[in-house]
């Protein structure tokens, strides 16, 4: 795994100063028209775009979108579809189709399966009951710590 990993997951945290510090010390350019709160988008060297997508941090993630993660509805989820929008203006932007997705936590469950042909990377991605039994797609790596229990149900 590349050592992007720590800081991209960090920089979707932050607001878009100190993530733009934090990305440029991997020789990364944060991309200030698309990025928000809940996500980061950031450009390598060679010009290709990844996102970063921030875990459950507001109000509203505790008390609607981790909720619908848990019952298997993520599809209702505003944030869901924001993440899914996101990502297609990513790819108009830059005229790619290989945008690599990164997620921690909620985050992970939001980048989980999206449409990209890049790589998909999730670091103790939210699980809920929709997760049982679900095959990853090739291009996707869950990495989980034993002890997170809210990415427990991934390892089913």
């Amino acid at each position: 795994m590349n050592s992007y990993l720590k800081p991209i997951l960090e920089a979707s945290y932050q607001k878009s100063r100190e993530a733009k510090n934090t990305l440029e010390k991997q020789g990364l350019k944060l991309d200030r028209s698309l990025s928000n709160k809940e996500a980061k988008v950031f450009v390598d060297a060679e010009g290709k775009p990844s996102i970063a997508v921030r875990g459950s941090k507001s109000a509203y993630d505790f008390l609607v979108s981790d909720p619908l993660l848990a019952i298997g509805r993520s599809d209702l989820d505003p944030r869901k579809r924001r993440t899914n929008a996101l990502i297609e203006n990513v790819k108009r932007k830059y005229k790619r189709e290989d945008v690599d997705l990164y997620g921690h936590s909620l985050g992970g469950a939001l980048v989980s399966g999206a449409k990209t042909k890049g790589k998909i990377v999730t670091f103790n991605k939210g699980a809920g009951i929709s997760s049982i039994g679900r095959a990853l797609d090739p291009n996707q790596t869950d990495i989980r710590t034993g002890k997170d229990i809210v990415s427990l149900l991934s390892k089913t």
